[in-house]
């Protein structure tokens, strides 16, 4: 059953976590590909947009090491709460209405998340507005 705002996918539904580890395993191989053919590396700063769980961020946590830096934001970010020792950052943000978090990414990416956000204008032009200049903006649609 879908929440008050009617959002089908809600993550506080009981089954909101079998579906990011169903997704997870789906899509990361091809995800992971389309990063790494970036020439990601030590040292970066990425933001994961739309994060829902933690797979994506803990990959490029490790990918980046001490030196980067991985900001994890979804507008629901409870799956994420036991990421401190992860290496990454989480946030609660909803990019189709919120400012971006910061500048300076090196990667933003996104999978998955506009078909989800009724302001997807707004939530691009946040997305390219966060990168540094000769950054990497990733949109995956689909895998």
């Amino acid at each position: 059953m879908a929440d008050d705002s009617g959002y089908l996918l809600d993550n506080q539904q009981a089954e909101a976590g079998a579906r990011f580890d169903a997704l997870a395993a789906l899509f990361n191989p091809s995800t992971f590909r389309h990063i790494d053919a970036l020439d990601i590396a030590d040292g970066w700063r990425c933001w994961e947009v739309g994060a829902g769980g933690p797979s994506v961020p803990s990959w490029l946590a490790a990918r980046v090491g001490p030196a980067g830096h991985v900001l994890a934001t979804d507008i629901d970010a409870s799956w994420m709460t036991a990421a401190s020792d992860a290496g990454y950052e989480v946030r609660r943000h909803d990019v189709g209405v919120e400012p971006p978090p910061a500048d300076g990414f090196d990667l933003v990416h996104a999978r998955l998340v506009l078909v989800h956000v009724p302001q997807r204008a707004a939530a691009l032009a946040a997305m390219i507005s966060a990168l540094r200049p000769g950054g990497w903006l990733l949109v995956r649609p689909t895998p």
